[in-house]
């Protein structure tokens, strides 16, 4: 039940007439309820004489029981709205008259101007009074955020809810016994007025002790104690508990996590902290297919091990391959600290075959990220060689030592399916000749993504791109601190990274890059839907050379248990061809 608004014309109720006949029946009858609209669902949905007009087991003995029932009924209903002054009249008849017409019921009700809040009397009792500071800030929180003011219309709904998260107040702090010592809500229903009276009892105010973990056999307890928040002696606050549990199911170590303290009011002091988990396998062994229309069909084979030499060192050893890029790689991360800093390091051997620039190269490099709420940032430093050899040009030795930080913010619905929401990552970084890096360059690069609801089935999401490498020219850079466009997840209607510079028979990477899309979905039902898109962008070595390409076309939308798959038709406006664009994947 909502707000009630109660309308009115030249001083008098407005009222609604509504029928309401059920099947002819040996006691069939009829209700015509003269109500306001807003107090007439709260009468149909919970009122009997209402309720049972459809049941044939109801006789003339039963049915004037229910009429005269029915005021006193309908006055109590009121009454939970706001309403204590309410006139109601029932009368029953017969249709037209006649002795053997079927029953008629008038109900007419006029509830009269609702009681609202006059005040409230907030106190306090238990340990937290023992601290008149403490308590007095206590009673300025509880009256801000008290949700039924004076002047709103005492519904006994809100009544109950106001009183719910003022103790939660207090159990969700130092104070997980509190309890409601007494409330009254006096009403006076000739003047229209509640006096509210609430008294919360905080009982004894408790602290958090040690950790007692249960089930950890795989892995050392430094994993769960670098991530504990909580420091033995410390006010209780679920928060706290609430934070741990979440920081170690976020973890890679357990497949369940439970985190609890005991609320005794007889030992409220350091009270134990219970972890209770169910671990996961420490070694794993993982192969991956997929396809796609970028790069064809895709295997890879991964191995996982979380407990490297029993030190929570999360070991990950992979290879993937492509019909345009195969890559062996290892890394290594570390246990996240009570900072929620993970720290890894990896190495990387890579060739790709793209747009005829044929590169082999490998990487060593180091970071640290960090996940606050909706923010993660990264601090990277990377050693980079590689060998270029572009179709028709000259073939480059490139090397770069880089440092680079960037800053992600992702504030979405839902992290597979997103409909509502924004992923925004910002990044810069960049080399100098002082330091093994065969160029001095600084490169920032920018991605929006935005996804807007139209209605209950329909979407718009919207994508921009930008970047810049600032260099005296691309030589001497390697490929992956270049730019490229063009493809699935990019400018559709065109082939995997096509849009660049031409060097020789070649496409190259340049140092701008400007990229914008905008998709309309449309979903049929849960899991299937369609779209129509438009993708424009272009990636260049100068600003002044921007000659943007355009795609679009139409696609179909699945929901799979995995992430979205995505098929789409697009033709590129500048080539006239019409490209094939999908994705999928399978990890066993």
């Amino acid at each position: 039940m909502g707000r009630r608004v109660r309308w009115a014309r030249r001083g008098l109720p407005l009222l609604v007439c509504l029928t309401l006949a059920g099947p002819v029946s040996a006691a069939g009858y009829q209700v015509d309820l003269e109500a306001p609209q807003a107090l007439r669902a709260l009468l149909t949905d919970n009122l009997d004489l209402i309720q049972w007009r459809d049941d044939p087991q109801v006789g003339e003995s039963q049915l004037r029981y229910l009429v005269g029932q029915a005021p006193g009924r309908v006055r109590a209903l009121l009454e939970t709205e706001g309403h204590y002054n309410a006139q109601v009249t029932a009368e029953l008849a017969r249709e037209g008259g006649a002795e053997s017409g079927p029953w008629r019921v008038r109900l007419r009700v006029e509830p009269g101007a609702p009681t609202r809040v006059a005040g409230l009397d907030l106190r306090l009792a238990g340990a937290l009074t023992a601290d008149a500071p403490a308590a007095e800030r206590m009673l300025g929180r509880l009256s801000g955020d008290w949700s039924l003011p004076a002047g709103q219309v005492f519904r006994h709904a809100d009544w109950e809810t106001a009183k719910r998260n003022a103790l939660l107040t207090l159990l969700s702090g130092a104070y997980p016994a509190a309890a409601i010592a007494d409330s009254q809500a006096r009403v006076d229903p000739e003047r229209n007025r509640a006096d509210l009276a609430l008294l919360l009892d905080s009982g004894p105010a408790f602290t958090l002790g040690e950790l007692e973990i249960s089930s950890l056999t795989r892995y050392p307890r430094k994993v769960i104690e670098r991530l504990n928040p909580i420091r033995p002696g410390e006010p209780y606050s679920q928060a706290r508990l609430l934070t741990l549990q979440s920081r170690l199911r976020d973890s890679p170590y357990f497949a369940s996590v439970s985190v609890q303290a005991d609320t005794d009011p007889e030992r409220p002091e350091r009270v134990p902290v219970r972890v209770l988990l169910e671990e996961k396998p420490s070694k794993r062994l993982a192969l991956g297919l997929g396809a796609s229309s970028d790069a064809g069909p895709r295997g890879s084979l991964e191995y996982g091990d979380l407990n490297l030499l029993e030190r929570a060192w999360r070991l990950t050893a992979k290879l993937t391959a492509d019909a345009k890029r195969q890559t062996t790689g290892a890394g290594l991360e570390l246990p996240t600290d009570a900072d929620g800093h993970r720290d890894s390091f990896r190495f990387q051997h890579e060739r790709t075959d793209i747009e005829d620039q044929v590169t082999r190269g490998w990487r060593l490099g180091a970071q640290r990220a960090q996940l606050r709420g909706d923010i993660e940032t990264v601090a990277a430093l990377d050693y980079t060689t590689e060998r270029q050899e572009a179709a028709g040009s000259i073939t480059d030795n490139n090397q770069a030592l880089t440092a680079a930080y960037s800053w992600t913010w992702r504030r979405v619905d839902d992290l597979i399916h997103p409909r509502r929401g924004h992923l925004l990552s910002l990044q810069l970084g960049g080399g100098t000749r002082a330091l093994l890096s065969d160029q001095d360059f600084l490169r920032g690069y920018a991605r929006l993504t935005w996804f807007q609801p139209l209605g209950e089935r329909d979407g718009l999401i919207l994508r921009g791109e930008a970047g810049a490498v600032l260099a005296d020219s691309r030589r001497g850079i390697p490929t992956d601190y270049l730019f490229r466009t063009g493809g699935d997840q990019s400018v559709r209607g065109y082939a995997y990274q096509s849009i660049g510079v031409p060097a020789g028979q070649a496409v190259v990477g340049g140092r701008w890059l400007a990229v914008g899309s905008a998709e309309y979905v449309h979903w049929f039902d849960e899991q299937w839907g369609g779209a129509l898109f438009l993708d424009v962008g272009d990636a260049t070595d100068e600003p002044d050379d921007f000659a943007f390409r355009t795609g679009y076309g139409i696609g179909a939308r699945w929901k799979s248990p995995v992430g979205p798959l995505n098929l789409d038709l697009a033709r590129g406006v500048e080539t006239g061809s019409v490209r094939l664009h999908f994705s999928a994947s399978l990890v066993f």
